[in-house]
């Protein structure tokens, strides 16, 4: 019966309470034998220097000991806390290795003309400059003075003009690329041709790139060694102009080196190549490898909706496509994403000041591993050695001028 009240209250007490009435049955030990007891451990223990403070009669020697036991217990404590926290800031090893291949894969080159329109048909519409200053400002933060002359025709202008399609003028009235345009084309020593380049808007308004990321004309293994890409291009200076107050004066093609599967960047890394000069370009591959949260600040998780490989430009271009497309219920022609077309007035009425919402509030951060677009954890890129020589040479001159039906002084 006692048994059976006993079983009761153990299972109502629980698990500690088990233990203090297991606890209570064992008599504690009196201080005498305590004292004892650390005595024996004391002298018993491999911790050294316990001992000789307890067993010396020298009460100097003791406290000599002392010190030199409690100065080993602060400098091993000191050297764990150390270590920890060096653990903790997750230091980083940078390696470097260099590696010389006989063949690469071959990149992407995007090309462009620096007179993006052309001459007949900015001098009807010659508030296109400011139309295009509005709506490049998807790909740069450019300041809009809401004042100026320009601004107010162009309000004008988009009122006057709904169904204006700025897409379809840049299409048709800007750079295009046949064979007019691109007198020559040869890679590797093989003939190609306009056909071999997509098309693509940038702020330099249309371009094309040889290599696109979805045909991939040259994914083949190249010698690093070699002519590589070979262009002659006429810029029809008398055919296509530009506004010389955004700074667009000079005569020329503006190009940039990219991989095929990332969208040309032509922010600080556009390379110039101007009218009568050979441009020769020597390029090496760069392959660079981040490491991920904590020990760097790339995220492996992050996927891109409309490209395949994620960058850090291409982040940036959808995180500001989501947001115009959330607030103005449309989508610029120059971002990513699908949805119906921003017009005219959908850029003055909303994607401009959606656009400084984004940049006042920080809406789309990029470098940081917590910000909206954090840094690629693997990135290739062309750095690149320009070089020029005068173009053409006398005999080239004489052929030119035969080949194109124009005078040397055109050439």
């Amino acid at each position: 019966m006692e048994q059976t009240e006993k079983s009761k209250v153990y299972a109502e007490n629980g698990l500690l309470e088990k233990i203090k009435l297991c606890l209570s049955k064992k008599p504690l030990p009196s201080p005498t034998e305590r004292k004892k007891f650390d005595h024996d451990f004391a002298i018993s223990t491999s911790f050294h220097g316990i001992h000789n403070i307890v067993q010396n009669r020298s009460k100097i020697r003791r406290v000599l000991w002392l010190v030199v036991v409690l100065g080993s217990v602060s400098l091993v404590t000191w050297q764990i806390y150390i270590r920890l926290l060096n653990y903790f800031t997750w230091p980083t090893t940078t390696s470097i290795e260099v590696q010389y291949v006989e063949k690469m894969e071959f990149p992407a080159v995007t090309f462009c003309n620096l007179n993006r329109f052309q001459t007949d048909a900015v001098a009807k519409f010659g508030v296109i400059f400011f139309l295009w200053h509005i709506v490049s400002k998807v790909l740069h933060l450019q300041e809009i003075t809401a004042n100026s002359t320009g601004s107010r025709e162009a309000t004008d202008f988009a009122a006057s003009h709904q169904n204006f399609s700025i897409v379809e003028f840049i299409r048709n009235k800007g750079f295009y690329l046949n064979n007019s345009t691109l007198l020559d084309c040869e890679f590797f020593g093989k003939p190609c041709s306009p056909k071999d380049f997509a098309h693509v808007f940038t702020e330099y308004g249309n371009c094309f790139t040889f290599n696109h990321g979805e045909t991939l004309q040259a994914k083949r293994k190249v010698s690093v060694s070699g002519r590589g890409l070979s262009l002659l291009f006429n810029v029809n200076q008398e055919a296509f102009t530009d506004n010389p107050a955004l700074g667009f004066v000079d005569a020329g093609i503006i190009f940039v080196i990219h991989s095929p599967k990332k969208v040309p960047q032509f922010d600080g890394l556009g390379l110039l190549s101007p009218v009568g000069m050979h441009a020769r370009v020597t390029i090496r591959q760069v392959k660079t490898v981040h490491q991920e949260y904590p020990w760097g600040e790339c995220n492996p998780n992050i996927k891109l909706q409309n490209f395949s490989s994620y960058s850090t430009s291409g982040c940036l271009k959808e995180c500001k496509a989501q947001h115009i497309k959330k607030q103005c219920g449309c989508v610029p022609f120059l971002l990513p994403g699908y949805g119906i077309e921003c017009d005219l007035q959908k850029y003055f009425s909303c994607v401009s000041p959606v656009l400084d919402h984004i940049e006042f509030k920080d809406l789309c951060t990029v470098g940081t591993h917590n910000s909206s677009c954090p840094v690629s954890c693997e990135e290739i890129e062309y750095p690149a050695t320009i070089s020029y020589s005068s173009f053409p040479s006398q005999k080239a001159l004489k052929y030119l001028s035969k080949k194109l039906n124009q005078s040397r002084k055109y050439i």
